[in-house]
């Protein structure tokens, strides 16, 4: 995620970070749930369990999984339900509804984990969501930093990260010009504001 002045999704990705900085202060909140894997170019659960390093947009972090909050574009999140060993109907895994099962990543987005017999984190990143999604090997964790800090020092490329932006979906490019044009009304109101109360 790269907020930059030509880019008018700085809503998603600020609501992305708050969301983060509230749910793990520290950056190094883990949960335990069972094991995933990549076969045949999907994400399926395998064996054993794995401690997953809870960043509650990365799942979903896609532009075009946001919603509006009075106009303005924001992030999806996973809710705890996200852990749970089993799929059950009628369970919200996304607070948007995006995700429909545990541990499901959608494109765009990645996911990191440990295997806790092993001591070796990895992660699964659909940074590019025309191609599969690729399993990243990390190694062991650093311990002097904290593990979010570690996990977005290795972040993809910026080059990476405009391509992905690019092959947005005409839901997403439809919503953040809804959002825009709604950023641009509430200025215009709050200077209007501001010269009648100075």
């Amino acid at each position: 995620m790269i907020a930059s002045p030509d880019d008018n999704t700085w809503t998603i990705d600020a609501s992305h970070e708050i969301l983060e900085m509230l749910v793990d202060p520290w950056g190094n909140r883990m949960q335990s749930s069972n094991a995933i894997e990549i076969v045949k170019g999907k994400i399926e659960d395998g064996t054993g369990q794995f401690g997953y390093l809870v960043e509650s947009c990365d799942p979903c972090e896609d532009n075009s999984y946001a919603y509006t909050i009075n106009g303005i574009a924001v992030s999806d999140f996973i809710t705890p339900h996200f852990y749970d060993p089993v799929v059950t109907p009628g369970t919200r895994y996304s607070f948007g509804g995006n995700i429909s099962a545990p541990r499901q990543l959608l494109p765009g987005g990645y996911i990191s984990f440990v295997d806790l017999t092993q001591d070796e984190w990895e992660q699964i990143l659909w940074i590019d969501p025309p191609r599969p999604p690729v399993l990243r090997k990390l190694g062991p964790a650093p311990k002097d930093k904290s593990l979010r800090e570690w996990i977005d020092s290795l972040a993809p490329s910026k080059d990476a990260t405009v391509a992905a932006r690019k092959s947005r979906t005409p839901r997403a490019k439809a919503l953040l010009k809804y959002s825009e044009r709604r950023i641009v009304a509430m200025n215009g109101v709050a200077v209007a504001r501001a010269k009648l109360y100075p």
